[in-house]
């Protein structure tokens, strides 16, 4: 009953920006969190930790990181990532990589996984952490 009173309520909003939060309809797939597990654990966690909880690098989950993003587009952090990690070899993930890297943190914070795929599509209607 909730999914269907929130896609009718965002079939209403037409153009209007979805929000990503806890208890809304997935964004991204069980396959792409697994997938993003595995990049976390070869890329992410000497700085980020296994769990995103941080080491060198800062938390990716958490109310630390949900501050620093909360009201962003899930499409800046795709460009932060694509520009900026890993750590002195920027540029060296691809987006499919980048889109499973974001659904694990989106998981690691609390959101559901579905059977649908995160895209670049959904990143720039997608607004992290709303309340």
């Amino acid at each position: 009953m909730r999914a269907t009173l929130f896609w009718a309520s965002v079939a209403l909003m037409g153009s209007s920006v979805l929000m990503a939060q806890k208890g809304a309809a997935p964004w991204f797939s069980t396959t792409q969190v697994k997938s993003g597990q595995t990049l976390v654990l070869q890329q992410c966690a000497a700085c980020h930790g296994a769990q995103l909880e941080g080491r060198y690098g800062p938390p990716l989950s958490g109310a630390r990181f949900t501050d620093r993003w909360r009201g962003r587009k899930g499409k800046e952090l795709q460009l932060f990532i694509s520009q900026n990690m890993p750590l002195g070899r920027a540029g060296h993930l691809s987006q499919t990589q980048i889109l499973e890297l974001i659904a694990f943190i989106l998981h690691s914070n609390g959101y559901p996984s579905g059977e649908q795929d995160l895209t670049p599509q959904s990143l720039e209607q997608l607004v992290l952490f709303q309340p």
